[in-house]
């Protein structure tokens, strides 16, 4: 679960970070609730016994940082123009 989680992290974290160009924006409607299952495997892999727990350490942190940039770019579309957009 730690290994997904990580690689769920870096996934999200680059369809996220795509996300913050002009036309790709519907990215982050993928990228947030990816990096919430990512956060969720990586907060299970942590408390697995027979986890590395390094890995589900990055696992979050990925997970987290796009959570954190997604929610703060839906904000920032929402208020700005009324929508998602």
């Amino acid at each position: 679960m730690g290994i997904a989680s990580l690689v769920i992290g870096i996934l999200s974290l680059i369809g996220v970070c795509v996300s913050l160009f002009p036309l790709l924006n519907v990215l982050n409607c993928i990228g947030v609730p990816v990096g919430l299952l990512g956060a969720i495997l990586g907060v299970a892999a942590l408390f697995s016994e027979r986890e590395n727990k390094w890995v589900a350490v990055a696992g979050l942190i990925f997970n987290g940082l796009a959570l954190i940039i997604g929610v703060v770019r839906f904000a920032i579309s929402f208020f700005t123009t009324g929508g998602i957009v």
